[in-house]
């Protein structure tokens, strides 16, 4: 009996092409489901990078900037005649108030301290030197700024033990220099650690991980764990490999991710830790769903090939009968069913973009929509005016009437502010805290004034809920004349901080500071 001829079947290349498609399916597939996977991991890391520099910004630098702008002025009025020595030495009693005053305004600042060159130093609140007690001596203290190490800038002091409370700190202190250039002596700021990490706690980060801040050597600075403050919670390794101003490191031993922000005075980082596992599970949950519909997908060509290699047997039957008997009434039928799976990222594409440049209590655009769009005037030389705008006695604000109270002060003064700038195509920034940037074009400088007045009046003129809330804003303005970004908004706060002390609720341009 003759075997039959191979090159004659029907179904065998149906199912070779059938597995050829199959096998490709599965590659890409795979390929796709690789590739998505690592553009998830990705699009987590641009949040987290994000949501570090935010936070490093809005909160740290705050505070950090708040408190050395405090420190210059109180040196600058320390340094006017005998201020100092009248402070210390010959008015203690009155030199104590004028210090107990200047620390109210500071609640990160547990207490400071100021002595002349001589080491003859004042405390606030005083501290009583117990019988028997080793003599304090300002002269060997950290905080204490020599004659040959002086300096005109502040500077922050490595953690040590305070000798009045024995527990650790850090100080920020700033020489005294009269303005004959010289040394008076040294004012001190000692910090409250515990408090400034207590806003860390309330912080809801992207992903679950760790936020806090160290210095150079990894140690814990501020950190929602109380406990944990002064610990080595960054291997110092890692440290020496963050020169960026801002960015990732993965570390291989720990399998962690560390995002961070650092400073220049001090030399300290914010850092953003999130397990590799975590980010791992995120980009395996999102990806899931296109994993089960390739699977379906291959199921579904699996079972089409081999009911099409049955059918094409039965249809084969089918014509061969029909070429038998002539009947060609029952003509051969194929029903293809085709499966697709489409994962559309777009959607979420776009809420990751929005996260990153756009405020969500006021919804103003945040601090790192500021800086790129103002480096791209400057890379590009393009004119324009920046003004800064803080809200007048906002602290008074949260203190009387609660934080909630102050989130809606907040919004409705970015709201008043977006009504009149939108309608001009004009952007505004929230700068950090209760301030706010407004970056005009060449176009419209020349009404950036009548705008920011109209913006001024408007909120000034609201009525609010709680009775007696009266809200007022200050504003400095100035035009880039090439000069550095620091240099514009230095002049810029200084034209704000005027205004404020002029009596607030106005606009001063730097040309009039």
């Amino acid at each position: 009996m003759k075997h039959p001829n191979r090159s004659l079947s029907f179904t065998t290349p149906i199912f070779i092409s059938f597995a050829s498609i199959l096998f490709c399916f599965v590659i890409i597939a795979t390929l796709v489901t690789l590739i998505q996977r690592n553009d998830i991991i990705n699009a987590y890391h641009g949040i987290n990078r994000n949501f570090t520099h935010n936070t490093a910004v809005n909160y740290a630098e705050s505070i950090l900037h708040e408190n050395d702008y405090i420190l210059g002025r109180a040196t600058t009025y320390l340094a006017r005649n005998n201020e100092l020595d009248n402070v210390v030495n010959k008015d203690p009693e009155k030199g104590l108030q004028s210090m107990m005053q200047l620390l109210s305004m500071m609640p990160t600042v547990s207490s400071l301290s100021i002595a002349d060159t001589e080491g003859h130093y004042l405390r606030a609140p005083q501290a009583i030197e117990r019988a028997n007690a080793p003599v304090f001596d300002a002269t060997s203290r950290p905080w204490f700024i020599h004659q040959g190490d002086v300096g005109i800038f502040s500077r922050y002091t490595q953690p040590y033990v305070d000798f009045f409370t024995h527990q650790q700190t850090i100080t920020l202190a700033k020489p005294v220099i009269s303005t004959d250039g010289k040394l008076k002596g040294t004012l001190a700021f000692h910090f409250d650690l515990t408090a400034m990490s207590h806003t860390l706690r309330q912080m809801k980060p992207p992903v679950k991980g760790e936020f806090f801040m160290v210095n150079h050597k990894g140690q814990a600075l501020l950190h929602p764990d109380s406990s944990k403050l002064f610990q080595t919670v960054v291997p110092e390794r890692l440290l020496g490999n963050m020169t960026a101003g801002d960015g990732e490191i993965f570390d291989k031993a720990s399998r962690t991710w560390y995002y961070y922000y650092s400073f220049t005075n001090p030399d300290w980082f914010v850092i953003y830790k999130v397990s590799g596992k975590t980010l791992s599970q995120l980009a395996h949950h999102e990806s899931i769903i296109a994993s089960w519909g390739f699977a379906l997908a291959a199921i579904i060509i699996i079972t089409f090939g081999l009911y099409l290699r049955q059918a094409s047997r039965g249809i084969l039957m089918n014509i061969i009968n029909a070429i038998k008997t002539g009947d060609s009434q029952h003509a051969p039928g194929l029903e293809v069913m085709l499966h697709k799976a489409i994962e559309v990222n777009k959607e979420r594409e776009r809420a990751y973009v929005r996260q990153a440049t756009v405020d969500s209590l006021t919804g103003c655009k945040n601090r790192w929509a500021f800086d790129t769009d103002i480096t791209e005037l400057m890379n590009t030389h393009q004119p324009f005016a920046l003004a800064l705008v803080d809200i007048d006695n906002f602290k008074s604000i949260n203190d009387t009437w609660g934080h909630l109270s102050g989130d809606i002060v907040l919004r409705n003064v970015a709201r008043e502010g977006i009504t009149i700038l939108q309608a001009h195509g004009l952007s505004l920034y929230r700068y950090g805290g209760e301030e706010f940037a407004v970056i005009f074009t060449a176009e419209l400088v020349q009404q950036a004034e009548a705008l920011l007045e109209l913006w001024r009046i408007n909120v000034a003129s609201r009525t609010w809920r709680e009775e007696g809330l009266k809200v007022t804003f200050s504003a400095g303005l100035g035009e880039w004349h090439l000069e550095t970004l620091e240099h514009l908004v230095s002049s810029v706060d200084e034209a704000l901080y005027k205004a404020k002390r002029q009596g607030k609720n106005r606009i001063l341009r730097t040309s009039d500071s």
